[in-house]
């Protein structure tokens, strides 16, 4: 077909010159967008107080000896004092929420000999350069010092866990007292922090042993007995952890941060947490992040420990700071300096870190590029979710790429280049240039459940014929994703469709222990290079598989089916008409990672051993609406993310598989004509046209999310402008939640799982104590359309006068209806999707909470199904105090 073309007249020329003019004003726009979010590096405007140590009187610990024997030595019964660093606003004339650092295991004493050092390490100062930056916006940062604690863990089996949970609740409850009244003389707080503390706004952050410490926390928090005060979380960070209690965290905003170059916790196992976190809990109405982090290490984020040297990474193309094209980000601007510290500075790395002389100082000056990146991404997310700062959101979808530019704040880009030499005599030096910013981070955000329209999973039933939104998964042209001469043995048969399912979770984490021969293996294992061969499990710590996001996954692998068949060999499925309108939702995303070892995918090899951009896989994401109008996109776009880069590294250890988040904008699909109102079908096309004829992935978690009109969470208050006060005001309600989650029984003999120790006592409280649970009726409860409108009232007493103490006025916190379908002892409740979750025990709802207090109400947000439904009404006052309506049967027809 031939076209002619002929200049512009004025009416065309004013439409040319009119759409310059709108671009431009949209280009403006979407720069002072980007100029409004928030940046996380930049302090507040609060002078900062220090109280270094600061001490809050002391708890009993006993830590179970999991092997039996006496209860001497690490599992002996120690009263230890609660003790670590202090960072707070100075002038704050509202509350400030608390969060809470916990420490790793590393070496207690700077001299002597643990428990008792002549000269305590003080790893708790080591986030000094957060806790100052957080403070100076408004919070309160505890670190807890462990340097005693440490003895007294039951390192072959338990690893301290259960000391570091209750160490976690002592802190809290001591924080809990000294808000109410002056702490002791066992106390340097004194009355320092009376009515300074909102305790309605929790977070936690522990690295490493820390990390499974405030991960288990949470499970012991939710359930923890009378008398212990159960404490409201609004956020918790799993820093470079280990999995030793094998948990999947649910009932808060949760993120897991991975150091790509950790020489200690090799195996990532933060990645664990991740993905066993997405459906553990169906109704749960909070989001999950996980952040991979390219050239840092397992130390560096804790200045003290970088003061301790390197970790171990021996001669790695990409991690080890003595090879020449290393990515290793700095861990300190300071090098060492014999004419400083020769007898004290261990000054085991020559790449830049901090110095027994300046560690533990928060001052910004001091910061290498792995201590900014960590301010940077521990930072925004405190800030989001704690403080309700809803501007740094941007920080935790990944959504920056898509806008062009680093997830990374620009002021926290790697941008050091540092060399010297250790005090052994070794020369390295890191480079925190030697690849882009884009380059450095792989941020996955798995929205909250009202956020999000999962589609392809896969199904635990029916991994490989079933999707989400339960319609057949279909496709067919892929080659058997394992692999002759793989570490699956057998070779498992080829598929009808020929992609396979797989979960790399093992059966036993550590067979040995249990007498049993081999190394850990999955029920169904997902592909894996040989044992002996680069990313083999027999480098790998805890000799676990290279794959570290433990959960289902698709395997899926193509061998030119252009050639073979004329076509490309796909996986997709058809979206019901129900759910296929995805307009409210701001992106299509999917877990993706590369299996590096098999040769079907680019040679791992020169640079793409240190160079995650050297190489990539590719494939053709596919979205059709209901009129046939079909938009096609490439997954390794850029703006969509780095997972189809695939891992560097050329030793075992810092080899990895990880799903990694493609997140792909839906204006992408509907600027090529497709109707997000009627989304029909997906699919995913591999070998086609102009993308690699050959290759080996894992996909995982295809789903539609994140909210249109913005973030819905703790959406507290609008920018950065420091954090709210009191509770929660957007999304759910973290106090009601967890008033509304029912308590362990309390029991001696269990100790180790329960908990006794922490009961909060206030001596002389000022006002009198409510114990008096609200009343709540329901006064109207019809069926419309299928759509239950419940509605009622709700009101609080409060408590008298008695002696010296004043009364007080109660208030209604909230109002939760849980609406179900029993079968038996089990039930399937109606979630905040409106949609039945799994079955589960009727004794531990899903509660959806109702509009307003006093006079409440609520309405589904989508058709029920046909059947009978069993009502219940919960309302929670201030104090937690709570009162359910009788049970009353809701027909829907």
């Amino acid at each position: 077909m031939t076209t002619a073309r002929t200049s512009p007249g004025p009416l065309a020329r004013r439409r040319v010159l009119l759409v310059a003019v709108l671009l431009a004003t949209l280009l403006l726009a979407a720069g002072s967008a980007h100029a409004a979010v928030p940046d996380p590096m930049v302090r507040g405007s609060y002078a900062v107080t220090t109280m270094d140590p600061f001490t809050a009187g002391t708890v009993n610990l006993q830590e179970p000896a999991a092997g039996g024997g006496a209860a001497t030595g690490p599992a002996a019964a120690v009263t230890l004092q609660l003790r670590g660093s202090l960072y707070a606003p100075i002038g704050r004339t509202t509350p400030s929420p608390v969060l809470v650092l916990v420490h790793g295991n590393h070496s207690s004493c700077d001299s002597g000999s643990a428990p008792d050092c002549t000269a305590f390490k003080r790893n708790d100062r080591g986030y000094a350069y957060l806790g100052e930056n957080l403070a100076s916006w408004g919070y309160t940062v505890v670190s807890l010092d462990q340097d005693q604690l440490m003895y007294y863990q039951d390192s072959p089996m338990a690893k301290g866990m259960h000391q570091r949970r209750l160490l976690i609740a002592a802190a809290l409850d001591a924080l809990y007292k000294a808000n109410q009244e002056p702490l002791g003389p066992d106390s340097t707080i004194g009355g320092s922090l009376v009515g300074k503390l909102d305790m309605t706004r929790i977070g936690l952050m522990g690295h490493s042993r820390g990390g499974d410490a405030v991960t288990s926390f949470i499970d012991y928090n939710r359930t923890r007995p009378e008398p212990g005060r159960r404490y409201p979380l609004r956020g918790v960070i799993a820093l470079a952890p280990v999995d030793y209690e094998r948990r999947a965290p649910y009932g808060t905003p949760f993120m897991a941060e991975l150091p790509l170059c950790d020489g200690d916790v090799s195996n990532l196992q933060g990645a664990r947490f991740f993905e066993r976190s997405q459906y553990v809990a169906p109704g749960d109405p909070f989001p999950r992040v996980q952040i991979g982090v390219h050239g840092t290490n397992h130390n560096w984020f804790n200045s003290v420990w970088a003061a301790d040297g390197e970790d171990s990474n021996p001669n790695d193309a990409a991690c080890s700071v003595t090879q020449p094209n290393n990515i290793r980000l700095s861990g300190g601007t300071s090098t060492y300096d014999s004419s400083i510290s020769p007898a004290t500075d261990s000054g085991a790395s020559g790449g830049g870190t901090y110095t027994f002389v300046n560690r533990g100082s928060g001052d910004p000056a001091l910061m290498g590029d792995q201590e900014k990146v960590g301010l940077a991404t521990m930072s925004a997310f405190f800030r989001r979710y704690v403080g309700g700062e809803s501007g740094f959101d941007a920080y935790m979808t990944g959504e920056r790429n898509a806008e062009g530019l680093p997830e990374l704040p620009e002021s926290a880009c790697p941008s050091q280049q540092i060399s010297g030499v250790s005090r052994t005599g070794q020369a390295g030096q890191t480079n925190g240039l030697r690849i882009p910013c884009a380059e450095r981070t792989l941020t996955s955000y798995f929205a909250a459940p009202a956020e999000r329209e999962d589609v392809i999973r896969p199904e635990p039933d029916d991994p490989l014929g079933l999707s989400a939104v339960g319609t057949a998964l279909t496709g067919g042209g892929f080659a058997n994703p394992y692999l002759d001469t793989g570490g699956v043995l057998p070779k498992p048969a080829t598929t009808s469709s020929g992609y396979d399912w797989c979960n790399p979770e093992p059966d036993h984490f550590a067979p040995a222990q249990l007498g049993k021969p081999g190394y850990p293996a999955a029920t169904k294992a997902c592909p894996l290079p040989a044992i002996g061969d680069l990313g083999g499990q027999s480098g790998i710590r805890e000799n676990g598989p290279v794959n570290q996001s433990y959960g289902l996954q698709l395997a899926l692998a193509w061998e030119n089916p252009l050639a073979a068949t004329g076509k490309p060999a796909t996986i997709g499925t058809r979206i019901p008409a129900a759910k296929g309108d995805v307009s409210g939702l701001e992106a299509l995303a999917l877990g993706a990672a590369v299996n590096f070892f098999d040769p079907r995918n680019p040679a791992h090899a020169g640079e793409a051993l240190w160079n995650p951009a050297a190489t990539t896989q590719d494939f053709t994401i596919a979205l059709t609406d209901a009129a046939g109008r079909t938009g096609t996109v490439a997954a390794a776009d850029q703006r969509y993310g780095n997972a189809l880069h695939p891992s560097v590294g050329d030793t075992t250890s810092k080899t990895h598989v990880i799903l990694n988040q493609i997140r792909v904008p839906l204006a992408d699909f509907a600027a090529q004509g497709v109707d997000l109102k009627q989304v029909r079908r997906i699919e995913l096309r591999f070998g086609e046209e102009g993308k690699p004829a050959t290759g080996s992935v894992q996909i995982a978690d295809v789903r539609f999310q994140e909210a249109a009109a913005g973030p819905q969470v703790l959406a507290d208050v609008p920018g950065g402008p420091g954090p709210a006060t009191g509770r929660s005001t957007s999304g759910p309600d973290p106090v009601a939640i967890l008033a509304a989650t029912p308590r362990a029984q309390p029991s001696a003999k269990e100790p180790d799982v329960l908990g006794l120790a922490g009961a909060t006592k206030v001596g002389s409280p000022t006002r009198c104590v409510d114990r008096t649970a609200p009343s709540v009726r329901v006064t109207r409860a019809t069926v419309a359309g299928r759509r239950l409108t419940v509605r009622g009232r709700a009101a609080d007493s409060g408590c008298r006068r008695s002696g010296k103490r004043a009364a007080r006025k109660g208030s209604v916190a909230s109002v939760q209806v849980s609406l179900a379908k029993a079968t038996g002892k089990r039930c399937r409740f109606v979630g905040a999707d409106g949609r039945l979750g799994r079955s589960m025990g009727c004794g531990a709802p899903v509660a959806l909470v109702a509009k307003g207090r006093s006079s409440w109400s609520l309405r589904t947000v989508r058709r029920l199904a046909a059947g009978r439904y069993r009502l219940v009404v919960r309302a929670i006052d201030a104090d937690g105090n709570q009162r359910r309506t009788a049970v009353r049967t809701v027909v829907v027809r």
